[in-house]
């Protein structure tokens, strides 16, 4: 894989990792090329439009505001190189939340992502997503919330 390309990606998913702190869902959108393709994890593909990828990312949004994320760290773990236009990223996703004593980040949850990105005219896009369902470590993280440190 070139250089160039890796350090696009990374670049990609810096910036895309920013808007999701600042808690912008259109321009989180601006990171994908419509129609979206979603791979969920009972191997259904969904294609979803740019109005309905914005409702579901203002509702994962609002999740992350009621747990209090500070932080959302991104790591990129795998990039699969699939031809000379596309990629396959694997993505670790870690959800910080400040501790009230000391104030010191900590981990809430993480979870992986896997995108499929592709050259366009406009640069670098997201063009397919292999869904990770959240909702899951989303209750336990408010569970754990709610019961205090341990």
């Amino acid at each position: 894989m070139q250089q160039t390309r890796l350090e696009n990606i990374n670049s990609l998913f810096l910036d895309y990792r920013r808007h999701f702190e600042t808690g912008d869902a259109e321009q989180i959108a601006d990171y994908y090329r419509f129609p979206l393709h979603y791979y969920r994890e009972d191997g259904a593909k969904l294609a979803v439009d740019r109005g309905a990828f914005v409702q579901q990312v203002e509702k994962l949004l609002n999740a992350y505001r009621r747990l209090e994320v500070c932080q959302i760290l991104g790591t990129v773990t795998e990039v699969i190189e699939l031809n000379a236009f596309m990629s396959l990223a694997s993505l670790r996703w870690t959800f910080l939340h400040r501790q009230e004593e000391g104030g010191k980040a900590i981990e809430l949850y993480s979870s992986y992502t896997r995108y499929l990105l592709t050259d366009t005219e406009q640069g670098l896009r997201i063009d397919g997503l292999v869904i990770v369902d959240e909702s899951a470590k989303i209750r336990e993280a408010v569970r754990a919330r709610k019961r205090g440190p341990s």
